[in-house]
Protein backbone atom coordinates (compact mmCIF):
# COMPACT_ATOMS: atom_id res chain seq x y z
CA UNK A 1 0.00 0.00 0.00
CA UNK A 2 1.33 3.43 -0.95
CA UNK A 3 2.12 5.62 2.03
CA UNK A 4 1.11 9.28 2.21
CA UNK A 5 3.05 10.71 5.18
CA UNK A 6 2.11 14.34 4.51
CA UNK A 7 -1.62 13.61 4.50
CA UNK A 8 -1.23 11.36 7.54
CA UNK A 9 0.54 14.14 9.47
CA UNK A 10 -1.99 16.76 8.35
CA UNK A 11 -5.10 14.77 9.23
CA UNK A 12 -3.82 13.58 12.61
CA UNK A 13 -2.63 17.08 13.52
CA UNK A 14 -6.05 18.55 12.70
CA UNK A 15 -7.76 15.81 14.70
CA UNK A 16 -5.43 16.55 17.60
CA UNK A 17 -6.32 20.26 17.59
CA UNK A 18 -10.05 19.50 17.47
CA UNK A 19 -9.73 16.96 20.30
CA UNK A 20 -7.82 19.44 22.49
CA UNK A 21 -10.59 22.03 22.03
CA UNK A 22 -13.29 19.47 22.84
CA UNK A 23 -11.38 18.25 25.90
CA UNK A 24 -11.06 21.80 27.24
CA UNK A 25 -14.76 22.59 27.09
CA UNK A 26 -16.51 19.25 27.68
CA UNK A 27 -16.95 17.86 31.18
CA UNK A 28 -19.08 17.55 34.28
CA UNK A 29 -19.02 21.28 35.10
CA UNK A 30 -21.83 21.88 32.62
CA UNK A 31 -20.86 25.23 31.06
CA UNK A 32 -21.32 25.93 27.35
CA UNK A 33 -18.59 26.39 24.76
CA UNK A 34 -19.40 30.10 24.53
CA UNK A 35 -19.13 30.54 28.29
CA UNK A 36 -15.87 28.63 28.36
CA UNK A 37 -14.25 30.69 25.61
CA UNK A 38 -15.47 33.94 27.19
CA UNK A 39 -14.07 32.95 30.58
CA UNK A 40 -10.62 32.28 29.13
CA UNK A 41 -10.36 35.80 27.75
CA UNK A 42 -12.19 37.71 30.48
CA UNK A 43 -11.59 35.57 33.55
CA UNK A 44 -15.32 35.61 34.25
CA UNK A 45 -16.98 33.62 35.57
CA UNK A 46 -13.95 32.79 37.68
CA UNK A 47 -15.13 29.27 38.48
CA UNK A 48 -15.26 28.37 34.78
CA UNK A 49 -11.82 29.83 34.06
CA UNK A 50 -10.43 28.03 37.10
CA UNK A 51 -11.92 24.72 35.97
CA UNK A 52 -10.35 25.02 32.53
CA UNK A 53 -6.95 26.38 33.54
CA UNK A 54 -6.24 24.49 36.76
CA UNK A 55 -8.11 21.21 36.29
CA UNK A 56 -8.64 20.42 32.63
CA UNK A 57 -5.59 21.99 31.01
CA UNK A 58 -2.92 20.21 33.11
CA UNK A 59 -4.78 16.96 32.55
CA UNK A 60 -4.89 17.57 28.79
CA UNK A 61 -1.18 18.39 28.65
CA UNK A 62 -0.31 15.33 30.76
CA UNK A 63 -2.43 13.07 28.55
CA UNK A 64 -0.80 14.43 25.39
CA UNK A 65 2.80 14.09 26.55
CA UNK A 66 2.16 10.69 28.18
CA UNK A 67 0.63 9.30 25.00
CA UNK A 68 3.54 10.56 22.93
CA UNK A 69 6.18 9.18 25.31
CA UNK A 70 4.64 5.71 25.63
CA UNK A 71 4.14 5.40 21.89
CA UNK A 72 7.77 6.25 21.19
CA UNK A 73 8.90 3.87 23.93
CA UNK A 74 6.89 1.09 22.31
CA UNK A 75 8.36 1.86 18.89
CA UNK A 76 11.91 1.55 20.22
CA UNK A 77 11.11 -1.67 22.08
CA UNK A 78 9.65 -3.19 18.92
CA UNK A 79 12.68 -2.13 16.90
CA UNK A 80 15.31 -3.30 19.38
CA UNK A 81 13.59 -6.58 20.26
CA UNK A 82 12.48 -7.13 16.65
CA UNK A 83 9.00 -7.99 17.77
CA UNK A 84 5.83 -6.12 16.66
CA UNK A 85 4.06 -6.74 19.97
CA UNK A 86 6.83 -5.65 22.33
CA UNK A 87 5.53 -2.96 24.69
CA UNK A 88 7.01 -1.79 28.02
CA UNK A 89 3.56 -1.90 29.61
CA UNK A 90 3.21 -5.66 29.08
CA UNK A 91 6.88 -6.58 29.53
CA UNK A 92 7.04 -5.59 33.18
CA UNK A 93 8.67 -2.16 32.87
CA UNK A 94 5.58 -0.22 33.94
CA UNK A 95 4.72 -2.77 36.61
CA UNK A 96 8.25 -2.64 38.00
CA UNK A 97 8.10 1.14 38.19
CA UNK A 98 4.69 1.01 39.86
CA UNK A 99 5.77 -1.59 42.43
CA UNK A 100 8.92 0.25 43.44
CA UNK A 101 7.04 3.53 43.82
CA UNK A 102 4.86 1.73 46.35
CA UNK A 103 7.84 0.22 48.18
CA UNK A 104 9.72 3.52 48.02
CA UNK A 105 6.85 5.24 49.79
CA UNK A 106 7.58 3.06 52.82
CA UNK A 107 11.20 4.19 53.01
CA UNK A 108 10.97 7.86 52.12
CA UNK A 109 8.33 10.59 52.06
CA UNK A 110 6.30 10.58 48.87
CA UNK A 111 7.72 13.54 46.98
CA UNK A 112 7.74 13.66 43.21
CA UNK A 113 11.51 13.23 42.98
CA UNK A 114 11.51 10.14 45.18
CA UNK A 115 8.61 8.66 43.19
CA UNK A 116 10.52 9.27 39.98
CA UNK A 117 13.74 7.73 41.32
CA UNK A 118 12.00 4.61 42.62
CA UNK A 119 10.01 4.30 39.40
CA UNK A 120 13.27 4.35 37.42
CA UNK A 121 14.84 1.78 39.75
CA UNK A 122 11.85 -0.54 39.40
CA UNK A 123 11.69 -0.17 35.64
CA UNK A 124 15.42 -0.77 35.27
CA UNK A 125 15.30 -3.90 37.44
CA UNK A 126 12.48 -5.32 35.32
CA UNK A 127 14.47 -4.39 32.20
CA UNK A 128 17.63 -6.11 33.47
CA UNK A 129 15.67 -9.29 34.23
CA UNK A 130 14.26 -9.21 30.71
CA UNK A 131 17.65 -8.60 29.08
CA UNK A 132 19.16 -11.59 30.90
CA UNK A 133 16.95 -13.79 28.73
CA UNK A 134 17.38 -11.82 25.50
CA UNK A 135 20.12 -13.98 23.98
CA UNK A 136 18.69 -17.25 25.29
CA UNK A 137 15.31 -17.25 23.55
CA UNK A 138 13.77 -16.01 20.31
CA UNK A 139 11.95 -12.63 20.21
CA UNK A 140 8.49 -14.11 20.66
CA UNK A 141 9.48 -16.23 23.65
CA UNK A 142 11.15 -13.14 25.12
CA UNK A 143 7.81 -11.32 25.02
CA UNK A 144 6.17 -14.26 26.82
CA UNK A 145 8.87 -14.07 29.49
CA UNK A 146 8.21 -10.33 29.78
CA UNK A 147 4.50 -10.98 30.22
CA UNK A 148 5.32 -13.46 33.00
CA UNK A 149 7.60 -10.90 34.68
CA UNK A 150 4.80 -8.35 34.41
CA UNK A 151 2.31 -10.73 36.03
CA UNK A 152 4.65 -11.41 38.96
CA UNK A 153 5.31 -7.71 39.55
CA UNK A 154 1.60 -6.84 39.40
CA UNK A 155 0.86 -9.61 41.90
CA UNK A 156 3.60 -8.37 44.22
CA UNK A 157 2.05 -4.92 44.20
CA UNK A 158 -1.33 -6.42 45.07
CA UNK A 159 0.31 -8.22 48.00
CA UNK A 160 2.20 -5.18 49.31
CA UNK A 161 -0.59 -2.63 48.89
CA UNK A 162 -2.71 -3.82 51.87
CA UNK A 163 0.41 -4.53 53.92
CA UNK A 164 1.75 -1.00 53.49
CA UNK A 165 -1.68 0.60 53.76
CA UNK A 166 -0.80 2.88 50.86
CA UNK A 167 -0.97 2.92 47.11
CA UNK A 168 1.41 4.14 44.44
CA UNK A 169 -1.50 4.82 42.12
CA UNK A 170 -0.99 7.89 39.96
CA UNK A 171 -3.89 8.97 37.79
CA UNK A 172 -4.62 11.61 35.20
CA UNK A 173 -7.65 12.62 37.26
CA UNK A 174 -5.44 13.73 40.15
CA UNK A 175 -2.59 15.37 38.25
CA UNK A 176 -1.59 18.94 39.10
CA UNK A 177 0.28 21.62 37.20
CA UNK A 178 3.46 20.99 39.21
CA UNK A 179 3.58 17.34 38.18
CA UNK A 180 2.50 18.16 34.64
CA UNK A 181 5.27 20.71 34.14
CA UNK A 182 7.94 18.26 35.29
CA UNK A 183 6.48 15.52 33.09
CA UNK A 184 6.36 17.95 30.17
CA UNK A 185 10.02 18.90 30.60
CA UNK A 186 11.10 15.26 30.88
CA UNK A 187 8.90 14.37 27.93
CA UNK A 188 10.21 17.12 25.66
CA UNK A 189 13.82 16.21 26.44
CA UNK A 190 13.12 12.50 25.98
CA UNK A 191 11.25 12.97 22.71
CA UNK A 192 13.99 15.25 21.34
CA UNK A 193 16.56 12.56 22.12
CA UNK A 194 14.26 10.01 20.47
CA UNK A 195 14.13 12.06 17.29
CA UNK A 196 17.91 12.38 17.25
CA UNK A 197 18.53 8.64 17.65
CA UNK A 198 15.63 7.47 15.46
CA UNK A 199 17.95 6.76 12.47
CA UNK A 200 19.68 4.12 14.61
CA UNK A 201 16.45 2.14 14.77
CA UNK A 202 16.58 1.83 10.98
CA UNK A 203 19.90 -0.01 11.21
CA UNK A 204 18.26 -2.73 13.29
CA UNK A 205 16.16 -3.77 10.31
CA UNK A 206 19.40 -5.23 8.94
CA UNK A 207 20.67 -8.54 10.29
CA UNK A 208 23.11 -8.52 13.21
CA UNK A 209 25.92 -10.07 11.17
CA UNK A 210 25.57 -7.45 8.43
CA UNK A 211 25.61 -4.69 11.03
CA UNK A 212 28.77 -6.08 12.57
CA UNK A 213 30.32 -6.24 9.10
CA UNK A 214 29.54 -2.54 8.74
CA UNK A 215 31.33 -1.90 12.03
CA UNK A 216 28.19 -1.01 14.00
CA UNK A 217 27.88 -2.01 17.66
CA UNK A 218 24.56 -3.85 17.53
CA UNK A 219 24.25 -4.50 21.25
CA UNK A 220 24.98 -0.87 22.12
CA UNK A 221 22.34 0.40 19.69
CA UNK A 222 19.73 -2.02 21.03
CA UNK A 223 20.55 -1.30 24.66
CA UNK A 224 20.53 2.45 24.10
CA UNK A 225 17.12 2.43 22.42
CA UNK A 226 15.69 0.12 25.08
CA UNK A 227 17.02 2.26 27.93
CA UNK A 228 15.46 5.35 26.37
CA UNK A 229 12.18 3.46 26.15
CA UNK A 230 12.49 2.41 29.80
CA UNK A 231 13.09 6.00 30.93
CA UNK A 232 10.14 7.36 28.96
CA UNK A 233 7.90 4.65 30.37
CA UNK A 234 9.01 5.19 33.97
CA UNK A 235 8.55 8.96 33.72
CA UNK A 236 4.94 8.43 32.62
CA UNK A 237 4.22 5.73 35.20
CA UNK A 238 5.50 7.96 38.01
CA UNK A 239 3.02 10.67 37.01
CA UNK A 240 -0.11 9.03 35.61
CA UNK A 241 0.22 5.32 36.32
CA UNK A 242 0.23 2.34 33.97
CA UNK A 243 -1.31 3.00 30.55
CA UNK A 244 -1.30 -0.29 28.62
CA UNK A 245 -1.21 -1.08 24.90
CA UNK A 246 -0.31 2.39 23.58
CA UNK A 247 3.16 1.02 22.88
CA UNK A 248 1.66 -1.74 20.74
CA UNK A 249 -1.15 0.05 18.94
CA UNK A 250 0.54 3.29 17.93
CA UNK A 251 3.89 2.05 16.50
CA UNK A 252 2.05 -0.56 14.43
CA UNK A 253 -0.46 1.99 13.18
CA UNK A 254 2.32 4.47 12.45
CA UNK A 255 4.28 2.01 10.33
CA UNK A 256 1.08 1.23 8.44
CA UNK A 257 0.45 4.90 7.65
CA UNK A 258 3.91 6.40 7.11
CA UNK A 259 6.14 3.41 6.40
CA UNK A 260 8.98 1.69 8.24
CA UNK A 261 11.47 4.56 8.30
CA UNK A 262 11.86 5.41 11.98
CA UNK A 263 12.70 9.01 11.10
CA UNK A 264 9.01 9.17 10.15
CA UNK A 265 7.64 6.62 12.61
CA UNK A 266 8.89 8.35 15.77
CA UNK A 267 7.43 11.85 15.19
CA UNK A 268 4.21 10.43 13.76
CA UNK A 269 3.82 8.00 16.67
CA UNK A 270 4.21 10.95 19.04
CA UNK A 271 1.28 12.76 17.44
CA UNK A 272 -1.01 9.74 17.12
CA UNK A 273 -0.15 8.53 20.62
CA UNK A 274 -0.99 11.94 22.06
CA UNK A 275 -4.26 11.94 20.09
CA UNK A 276 -5.38 8.47 21.21
CA UNK A 277 -4.44 9.14 24.83
CA UNK A 278 -6.42 12.38 24.92
CA UNK A 279 -9.43 10.80 23.20
CA UNK A 280 -9.58 7.92 25.67
CA UNK A 281 -9.14 10.20 28.68
CA UNK A 282 -11.81 12.62 27.44
CA UNK A 283 -14.27 9.80 26.78
CA UNK A 284 -13.47 8.26 30.16
CA UNK A 285 -14.24 11.42 32.11
CA UNK A 286 -17.39 12.39 30.19
CA UNK A 287 -19.29 9.25 29.22
CA UNK A 288 -20.52 8.43 32.75
CA UNK A 289 -20.39 11.88 34.37
CA UNK A 290 -19.86 12.69 37.18
CA UNK A 291 -18.03 9.36 37.57
CA UNK A 292 -15.05 8.43 35.42
CA UNK A 293 -13.79 5.42 33.52
CA UNK A 294 -9.99 5.13 33.86
CA UNK A 295 -8.13 5.72 30.62
CA UNK A 296 -6.20 2.50 31.25
CA UNK A 297 -9.45 0.51 31.10
CA UNK A 298 -10.45 2.06 27.79
CA UNK A 299 -6.97 1.51 26.36
CA UNK A 300 -7.20 -2.15 27.33
CA UNK A 301 -10.60 -2.47 25.62
CA UNK A 302 -9.07 -0.99 22.46
CA UNK A 303 -5.66 -2.63 22.73
CA UNK A 304 -6.76 -6.18 23.50
CA UNK A 305 -8.67 -6.72 20.24
CA UNK A 306 -5.97 -4.85 18.32
CA UNK A 307 -3.32 -7.19 19.70
CA UNK A 308 -5.44 -10.19 18.67
CA UNK A 309 -5.71 -8.67 15.19
CA UNK A 310 -1.93 -8.29 14.92
CA UNK A 311 -1.35 -11.87 16.07
CA UNK A 312 -3.99 -13.52 13.89
CA UNK A 313 -3.94 -11.57 10.65
CA UNK A 314 -2.86 -13.52 7.62
CA UNK A 315 0.86 -13.52 7.01
CA UNK A 316 1.75 -11.76 10.24
CA UNK A 317 5.43 -10.92 10.30
CA UNK A 318 7.86 -8.56 11.87
CA UNK A 319 7.46 -5.16 10.24
CA UNK A 320 10.23 -3.15 11.80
Amino acid sequence: MKKHPIWAYLITSLLLIVTIIIAMFVGSSGFSLTTGVHSLFSGQPATVANTILTIRLPRIVAALISGAMLSVAGAFFQSALRNPIADPSILGISAGADLFMLLGGILLPTFFLTKLIFALIGGLIAFIILIVFQNKVNPYHLVLIGIAINAVLVSLKQIFTPITGSSSAALLSTITWSSTVILLILGIVGLMVALLVSPLANYLKIGDQQLQTLGLAVSKIKTGLLLLGVCLTCFVTANVGILPFLGIIIPHLSRTLVGNDYRQVIPFASIVGALLMLITDTIGRTVVMPSEIPAAALLTIIGGPYLIYILTRKGVHHEN
